[in-house]
C-alpha cells in the first residue's frame, strides 16, 4: 500500500469509496472538491499494490487568531472490503504528520457516536472525547467531536513515533 497525495484524476475513485462508505450521506464529488479547495485543505489517498485508490483522509487547516494554528480531518473513509488491514491507519498517520509539520497545536474531528469502531482507532492516536453534538449527522444521529495535539501523536524517531508509530504497526 502506497500514501500520497490526492490529484484530481483520483477524483472518481475518492467518490467510489466515499458512496460505499457512506451511502446515502456521501459527499456529491462538487461538495468534496469543495473541501479540498478551500479552508487549506490537503488530501491523501491509499493505493493498492495495483493502483486503485482503495481510501482517503481529507485534511484542513484553519488559521485561528493570534497566531494560533488549528487543523483536522474533514474526512476519513476506506473502501469497506480493505477495511481492518491497516489502511485507515496509515493514512491518519499521514494526516497526523502533515497536521504536525505544519504547527497545528490541536486537530479536531468528529464521529458518529455509534461508530465506535472509528472511535477506537482515533482513540489509539491518542484522540479523546470533547464535546457531544446532539443531531450532527440528523435525527437521533448524534456526534462526538474528538481531539489531539498532533505533535503528540507523531513524535519520536523519523517523524513518525509516539501513538502514531505504535499504530501504523499495529
Amino acid at each position: 500500500m502506497k500514501i500520497r497525495k490526492f490529484g484530481l484524476a483520483d477524483l472518481p475513485q475518492v467518490m467510489r469509496v466515499e458512496r460505499a462508505s457512506f451511502g446515502a450521506a456521501s459527499y456529491s464529488s462538487t461538495t468534496f472538491l469543495a473541501h479540498v479547495f478551500r479552508d487549506r485543505k490537503h488530501s491523501f489517498v491509499a493505493e493498492d499494490e495495483r493502483g486503485a485508490v482503495v481510501g482517503y483522509a481529507l485534511v484542513r487547516m484553519n488559521l485561528g487568531w493570534l497566531g494560533a494554528r488549528r487543523g483536522g480531518i474533514t474526512s476519513l473513509a476506506v473502501d469497506p472490503p480493505r477495511r481492518r488491514r491497516g489502511t485507515g491507519r496509515a493514512l491518519m498517520v499521514q494526516a497526523l504528520e502533515y497536521l504536525a509539520e505544519q504547527g497545528v497545536g490541536e486537530a479536531d474531528l468528529e464521529v458518529e457516536v455509534s461508530n465506535r469502531a472509528a472511535q477506537s482507532l482515533y482513540e489509539v492516536f491518542g484522540f479523546r472525547r470533547s464535546r457531544l453534538l446532539p443531531h450532527y449527522y440528523g435525527p437521533d444521529r448524534d456526534g462526538m467531536r474528538m481531539v489531539v495535539n498532533p505533535r503528540d501523536a507523531t513524535r519520536g524517531r523519523g517523524g513518525c513515533g509516539g501513538r502514531a508509530k505504535r499504530a501504523a504497526d499495529g
